[in-house]
């Protein structure tokens, strides 16, 4: 039976510690830094991506301190940590917006487009942090009036807790969804580690996965002879292959086929399609992959 790694939900501890230091440390920064891009850049289309941005680099510190130093493999946890960043780190970021609000002074521009100045006051965003009553009691009030419109026509109320809604979706989604990947990845019980991440150059694609998966497990070598790194990663079809390597012995492998297509712009673009992941194989295909 082809055997695949499954995480074994232990946690150190520890996650909780480094849980606080990123709360008291990065997500303030930044929510200071997501609060003025989304004051200062009145463009929505371009927000939205800005969005994406916080709620991934909220993602990236969980992954890279929280779950990685908190040895944390239990993907439900994970799930759990990142939902609770992504509500800590857009805490941060309404207390700052809310001071934006408060402190708001001349607007510069036209009824479609315009920007206006402000700056927040450090022991007023403090004030507020430790205020969180004052801080949704400020969101409600702004809801009621808006700050900033769409083709001259000011967003408020309704529409405006549409576009709040789906802000906290994309950002606790993205920082929940990504460390639940994080924790689901390789870690090795006997030697108390991560495993080794090692990403292969492109390689040829994948025609018959069935087959390849088959050669796997039954230590059928043989059958990656025909991979070859000369491949344009840029524009052709082509396979991806994630080796995790321990001291443990056990090494581990991921596969993820890239079909290349032109959009109706004519660039070129990728499918993914992650046909296997985290498959045992043994040394001597491990040493042959890494050689190629």
């Amino acid at each position: 039976m082809t055997q695949y790694y499954k995480p074994s939900g232990k946690f150190s501890p520890s996650f909780i510690l480094f849980f606080l230091l990123v709360s008291l440390i990065a997500f303030p920064l930044l929510g200071l830094i997501y609060a003025y891009c989304i004051w200062y850049i009145p463009f929505i289309y371009i927000n939205f991506f800005i969005t994406l941005g916080f709620g991934f680099l909220v993602a990236l510190c969980v992954n890279k301190v929280v779950i990685r130093k908190g040895k944390v493999r239990n993907p439900i946890l994970a799930l759990f940590i990142g939902f609770f960043a992504g509500i800590v780190a857009l805490y941060f970021h309404w207390s700052v917006w809310i001071d934006l609000v408060i402190n708001a002074g001349e607007s510069y521009g036209s009824e479609r487009i315009g920007v206006t100045v402000s700056n927040i006051e450090f022991f007023q965003v403090f004030s507020l942090i430790f205020q969180p009553s004052m801080v949704f009691e400020y969101i409600g009030m702004v809801n009621e009036f808006g700050t900033w419109g769409i083709r001259g026509a000011t967003v408020s109320g309704a529409f405006l807790w549409v576009i709040w809604a789906i802000e906290f979706v994309i950002v606790v989604g993205v920082s929940s969804f990504l460390p639940y990947l994080e924790s689901k990845k390789p870690f090795s019980e006997s030697t108390n580690s991560w495993y080794e991440e090692i990403t292969l150059p492109a390689l040829s694609f994948i025609e018959n996965k069935e087959q390849l998966i088959a050669d796997i497990t039954s230590n059928n070598h043989s059958g990656f002879d025909f991979l070859n790194k000369e491949v344009n990663k840029e524009s052709d079809s082509h396979s991806v292959f994630t080796l995790y390597k321990s001291k443990s012995g056990k090494n581990y492998l991921t596969i993820d086929n890239k079909t290349s297509s032109l959009d109706s712009k004519g660039k070129v673009e990728f499918k993914s399609d992650e046909f296997v992941e985290y498959i045992l194989i043994d040394g001597q295909l491990s040493k042959i992959l890494s050689e190629k």
